[in-house]
């Protein structure tokens, strides 16, 4: 797995084997018509109603008091048994399709993020890497989302947790931030992933590999038709974490993060004590 454009161009592109991309088109479908056919009262069947730290679905418009517009759903391994039970008890297809799809997806990946994960601990020296990322396989978080049509989609920012991947966009308008702090256009088209590291893994590799500031601009399509997508988040919950207690990654300037050395990266972090709660 090549991996050089990790540290020189902030991230790196990687095409899908055949049996994972079919993976992913699989799960993208089902999310799309899980959105599209069933009504909010069955959807939220789903949901926990928490708005911080919900799993499952959740709604965010001006009716849940968001500045958002859009549907999202979290998926992780951990969650799957209680969601599949939930989903049998449906009599619309549609849920069970989906939440089906979003586990072949998060077993059937494993491999391809193995891979990855080797790559980078055996490019970058970063010892015990790969078995910090796969010790938390129970915990991975699989978002997806449906954007509805709104000129508001994703504001700059960098991520929190170790790295993610882009893994589906149905249209375009996700942009990155360069060395040289000049916005440039990605694609992601539907044969390839994304991945790029998060402030979790710029403190873990001592900035060697920087936390790539991105966001989702809208298009005159988008406005229009709003926009699936689908991302995964890998965090190290027996290392450090982001100190959001005290800090907000909104609160950084433009490019700031690209300028920090590993000591003024760790004020920002705290030690893990516990890892997250299951459902």
């Amino acid at each position: 797995m090549n991996i050089n454009t990790l540290q020189t161009l902030g991230y790196v592109t990687i095409e899908y084997p055949p049996a994972l991309r079919r993976l992913v088109h699989n799960a993208v479908r089902s999310w799309e018509r899980f959105c599209l056919d069933l009504p909010l009262e069955t959807k939220l069947r789903f949901s926990r109603h928490d708005r911080v730290k919900d799993f499952g679905y959740m709604l965010r418009d001006a009716s849940t008091g968001s500045a958002d517009n859009k549907e999202l759903f979290h998926v992780r391994l951990c969650d799957l048994p209680k969601l599949l039970d939930l989903a049998r008890g449906i009599i619309q297809p549609e849920a069970l399709h989906y939440i089906v799809a979003a586990n072949d997806l998060l077993k059937g990946i494993e491999a391809f993020i193995r891979e990855f994960v080797q790559a980078v601990e055996c490019k970058y020296g970063l010892v015990g890497f790969e078995k910090l990322v796969m010790e938390s396989q129970q915990t991975w978080i699989f978002r997806f989302l449906h954007y509805f049509g709104s000129e508001v989609l994703a504001a700059r920012h960098v991520d929190r947790g170790g790295f993610t991947l882009h893994l589906f966009e149905s249209q375009g308008g996700g942009e990155y931030l360069d060395s040289n702090k000049q916005w440039r256009p990605w694609t992601v088209d539907e044969n390839s992933t994304i991945i790029f590291p998060g402030l979790a893994l710029q403190q873990y590799s001592r900035c060697l590999l920087r936390a790539l500031e991105h966001r989702v601009v809208a298009t005159p399509s988008t406005v229009v038709d709003g926009r699936f997508a689908m991302v995964a988040f890998f965090d190290f919950p027996h290392s450090h974490r982001f100190d959001d207690t005290r800090f907000r990654t909104q609160d950084f300037a433009e490019g700031q993060v690209y300028d920090m050395g590993p000591r003024e990266l760790d004020r920002y972090f705290v030690r893990r004590l516990e890892s997250a709660a299951e459902w």
